[in-house]
């Protein structure tokens, strides 16, 4: 039987070889995980970043719309569509135009606000309370045309938005003779309307 000797220097450095070998496949085995690891990182943080980016995009484009409709917002806060009400307006605007026309006999009456149902038709606002006041106008006139003055001047003039849900007019004049009414007459027509002031709010705010 033979026996192999190995001589000590090479046995030295085949022991060295092993070490050095076992030593490089560690340092590919943590290459690798600290690439993996550093990978998820990396995913992350692109992520948090698409994140924020849109985020950022979000708020320029809200910016962008509030710039856009400034001026309609004022508008409408300093004609108190949005905000409290100014039923204050409205009875300066009735009174200013009877005087005027020199309507004798006006007659008028606010309800209480009530918060519209954000259920109902027509209501479908998000994050935004709608408010109604109704306001009932009787008055007597000679012409049709004061009526018509009246309606168009708190559209127009009286701080609010305003809609006429009604207007029964009477003819009680009742010498009328081939279709002309009397000049002389402060009477010669009646009118019942009902108008809705609306207000809007931020929901909550109320």
């Amino acid at each position: 039987m033979y026996k192999i000797s190995i001589n000590q220097d090479i046995k030295k450095a085949l022991i060295t070889f092993v070490i050095i070998l076992l030593s490089m496949i560690s340092m590919v085995t943590a290459s690798d995980v600290y690439r993996s690891n550093a990978s998820e990182k990396n995913t992350r943080s692109l992520t948090e970043m698409r994140s924020w980016n849109n985020k950022i995009e979000e708020a320029n484009k809200n910016n962008q719309i509030l710039v856009q409709h400034e001026d309609t917002f004022k508008k409408l806060k300093d004609n108190f569509v949005i905000g409290d009400e100014n039923r204050l307006s409205w009875v300066e605007v009735v009174q200013k135009v009877a005087d005027s026309r020199k309507i004798a006999s006006v007659k008028y009456d606010i309800a209480s606000q009530i918060l519209l149902d954000k259920n109902s038709p027509g209501n479908e606002y998000t994050g935004i309370d709608v408010f109604k006041s109704v306001m009932s106008l009787e008055m007597k006139f000679i012409h049709e045309g004061d009526l018509f003055v009246m309606l168009n001047a708190l559209r127009r003039e009286a701080k609010g938005l305003v809609a006429v849900d009604k207007c029964d007019v009477e003819l009680i004049n009742k010498d009328v003779n081939d279709g002309i009414i009397g000049q002389n007459k402060t009477d010669n027509m009646r009118a019942y309307c009902e108008l809705s002031w609306y207000t809007l709010k931020k929901a909550g705010d109320s």
